[in-house]
């Protein structure tokens, strides 16, 4: 079970580090290529979200929820340093 909590934080420190590496990127592009690359780098994250919880899910139930509710978790905070820091 600890280790299905660490990979969720894994799972959301990545997918965080993604979207704001992505979102710097977008910052020096022009709105289209901003818009192409914002989508396509939402469309990775998304599915590295899925393919880490398609194979949980074939563990075990448990291990799913506690990964899943530990990426949610994660993911709240991390929306909420951004709403802090972007206030700022």
């Amino acid at each position: 079970m600890c280790g299905s909590i660490l990979i969720g934080a894994l799972l959301n420190f990545f997918y965080f580090l993604s979207a704001a590496a992505r979102l710097e990127a977008a910052a020096k592009m022009n709105q289209a290529q901003a818009k192409r690359i914002m989508l396509f780098g939402l469309l990775l994250r998304l599915a590295m979200v899925f393919v880490v919880l398609a194979v949980a899910v074939h563990i075990s139930t448990e291990l799913f929820l506690a990964t899943s509710v530990c990426f949610i978790v994660f993911y709240v905070t991390s929306l909420g340093v951004l709403s802090y820091f972007g206030r700022r």
